[in-house]
C-alpha cells in the first residue's frame, strides 16, 4: 500500500466518523439555529481539524511501506490514539454543555445549557420529568413564579449574577401553563413591523405556509446567550413553530441581549 492510498483510506474513515458526530451536534445537542451562538463552531473546528485533517495528514507524513509491520502498527496506533482522544474530548464537551431547556420567564424564552443547572437544583424539581436533564434539547418549558415575596426578592438579586428562574427546575412547568402570559406579552405585528420589517415579512411567509394567522400565534424574544432570537409560538398547540436567528427589536439588537 502506498503512502497516498493509506492517507486517503484514513481520510475516508475519518470523514465518515466525523459526519456522524457532526450530525449528532447539529440535530441533537446543538440544534440549529442555536448552534452558531452557543459554541457549536468551536467543537466543529476541533472535530474537523483533528479527526478529518490532522489524522490523515499524520498518516501521509509517517506512513512508510518500507517499515516493518510492527513499526507501521505502532505508528498508526499512536495516530489513532491522538484522534480518539480529541474525539472523546469533543463528545464529552458537547454532551456536558448540550442545550437543555428553553425556559419562558415573564416575557421571553431563555436558553439554558446543561452546565447551567446544578444537580442539587435538579433534585428539587416538583415534577419528576424535570429531575433529569433532557438528552436532546432544548426542551421548552415555562416557569411557575413563586408567590413568596422573599423568594422573588432573592431571585432579583441573583439575576444580577446571571442566575434566575431558568436555572431552577423546581419552578418548571409544561409550556402550556404559560399560554395566557405568552399571549399577553407577545410582540404585536405593528410593533414588529416598525422594529424589524424584514422579520415581520418572514413570519408572514411562515404563517402562510402553515395556514395560520397572527391571531393564532405569539412572537416573543428568545435569549440565546449574548444574542436575541425570535420564537414564533402556536397558541393553540403551545408549541414553537420556529425560532428565527433575528431579533424582534431590530438588526442592531440582534448582536446583543435586549434589556
Amino acid at each position: 500500500m502506498t503512502r497516498i492510498k493509506a492517507a486517503l483510506i484514513h481520510l475516508t474513515l475519518s470523514a465518515i466518523l466525523a459526519s456522524i458526530v457532526i450530525a449528532l451536534l447539529l440535530f441533537g445537542w446543538y440544534r440549529l439555529p442555536y448552534f452558531w451562538a452557543v459554541g457549536g463552531p468551536m467543537l466543529l473546528a476541533l472535530i474537523v481539524g483533528v479527526d478529518v485533517v490532522l489524522g490523515p495528514l499524520m498518516t501521509l507524513i509517517i506512513f512508510n511501506p518500507a517499515k516493518s509491520r510492527r513499526a507501521l502498527t505502532l505508528d498508526l496506533s499512536l495516530i489513532a490514539l491522538v484522534q480518539a482522544t480529541a474525539l472523546l474530548y469533543g463528545l464529552y464537551s458537547g454532551y456536558t454543555s448540550r442545550l437543555a431547556y428553553g425556559v419562558f420567564v415573564e416575557n421571553r424564552f431563555k436558553l439554558v445549557k446543561a452546565t447551567e443547572i446544578e444537580p442539587q437544583d435538579l433534585a428539587k424539581a416538583k415534577l419528576p420529568e424535570y429531575r433529569e436533564l433532557p438528552l436532546f434539547g432544548p426542551k421548552l418549558v415555562a416557569v411557575d413564579m413563586p408567590s413568596d415575596a422573599k423568594i422573588r426578592s432573592d431571585m432579583n438579586f441573583y439575576s444580577a449574577f446571571g442566575v434566575g428562574y431558568q436555572n431552577m427546575p423546581e419552578y418548571f412547568v409544561p409550556l402550556v401553563h404559560s399560554r395566557d402570559q405568552i399571549r399577553k406579552t407577545a410582540i404585536p405585528r405593528g410593533r414588529l413591523e416598525q422594529k424589524n420589517p424584514q422579520l415581520a415579512a418572514e413570519i408572514d411567509g411562515l404563517l402562510q405556509s402553515a395556514s395560520l394567522d397572527w391571531s393564532g400565534i405569539a412572537v416573543v424574544p428568545f435569549d440565546v446567550k449574548t444574542r436575541v432570537y425570535t420564537a414564533v409560538v402556536d397558541l393553540a398547540q403551545m408549541t414553537v413553530i420556529k425560532v428565527l436567528p433575528q431579533s424582534p427589536f431590530g438588526a442592531l439588537a440582534s448582536q446583543s441581549r435586549a434589556k
